[in-house]
């Protein structure tokens, strides 16, 4: 791999995406979209005593994200098919560039289309900034995971299209991966988590025995326990979930959803950390007790971020799409579909 050949396929990709008014036409469509969410947002806090800034930046990010799995893998996932077809991989085959340059140069040039579409939205992020409640650096790495989860998406796309000879296939594959890591995840988690239920002895605050007395004391009793510690990676796959679980929150993290109005992305955090908690240590059942010894902001707050893990398995899946894009470019091709256009 060279940076010059890396560069040279990148700077062809663009040049072939700008030549006419299309994608000119979709960032216009796009600034204006989240714009308009944004000032929806504004208009509908106009009148809130609380700050503005967490609300903003969660509405905005969420419908960024969104859309953006939606623009992505039109990206890359006709990039390999759709320049074989037209007869133009095979000439870039021929030079001196390595199969490594075709598929990085591809991988660049959607970065920096993607790049666009994030820095499109980020005036509507900066707003956030000044109405308050939004840290800088929490922004920043909340970007920073955004970017790399899109990259993600186009490396996928980019595996399909050399894998599939047509390219409505390898969009609807790359469409449906995007889907699937969106919602399968999700309906998955519902699903699998009755069988993670199990009868264990646990510790319970409240009244053992009404017939005796009515006082709340600490017992040991045989309980329902649904261990959603032993599922929850399902969620942390999720790029909604990753994204949220990174994004800038409260003081108290996660656990801060009261104080900020509408704020999804902190309701999502806050849902799959609690899921990675686990049931408590000890169940409260006691309603006339002021008391409380399951206080589940308190397990939110201390439990560790689950954002880490989910954008690892999301490099290696990357990384790995990648590699196969990279291996089905190499020349010369020992077998091809039927059908297939070489030059």
């Amino acid at each position: 791999m060279s940076v010059s050949g890396v560069l040279t396929v990148a700077r062809l990709e663009l040049m072939q995406r700008f030549r006419g008014a299309r994608w000119y036409i979709a960032f216009l469509l796009w600034f204006t979209c989240i714009a308009g969410i944004a000032g929806l947002t504004w208009l509908a806090m106009r009148d809130s005593d609380m700050v503005r800034g967490p609300t903003t930046f969660d509405v905005v990010l969420f419908f960024v994200l969104g859309l953006s799995l939606l623009v992505m893998p039109a990206l890359t996932a006709t990039s390999v098919n759709g320049d074989r077809d037209a007869g133009v991989l095979a000439t870039l085959q021929t030079t001196l560039l390595t199969p490594t340059d075709i598929i990085i140069g591809k991988l660049l040039a959607s970065l920096v289309m993607a790049t666009t579409f994030l820095a499109l939205a980020a005036p509507f992020l900066v707003l956030a900034l000044f109405q308050g409640g939004v840290g800088l650096l929490g922004v920043a790495r909340v970007l920073v995971v955004l970017g790399i989860i899109l990259l993600t998406v186009c490396a996928i796309g980019l595996m399909f299209s050399t894998l599939v000879a047509r390219p409505v296939g390898s969009a609807v594959l790359t469409y449906l991966t995007v889907a699937g890591l969106s919602f399968l995840t999700l309906i998955l988690f519902a699903m699998t988590t009755p069988l993670v239920a199990r009868d264990e002895q646990v510790r319970v605050h409240g009244v053992e025995d009404y017939t005796t007395s009515q006082a709340c004391t600490t017992y040991t009793d045989t309980r329902r326990v649904v261990r959603t510690d032993r599922n929850w990676w399902l969620l942390g796959v999720n790029p909604f979930v990753i994204v949220a679980d990174a994004a800038p929150h409260g003081p108290d993290g996660p656990a801060d959803t009261t104080s900020a109005g509408f704020t999804p992305l902190r309701w999502i955090a806050y849902g799959t950390r609690l899921a990675k908690a686990g049931p408590p240590e000890v169940h409260d059942e006691c309603w006339s007790d002021s008391e409380d010894t399951s206080d589940s902001s308190t397990r939110v707050r201390e439990e560790f971020p689950a954002w880490p893990m989910g954008l690892g398995a999301h490099v290696l899946a990357g990384a790995g799409a990648t590699a196969v894009a990279i291996r089905r470019v190499r020349t010369p091709i020992r077998r091809l579909p039927s059908g297939t256009r070489v030059a």
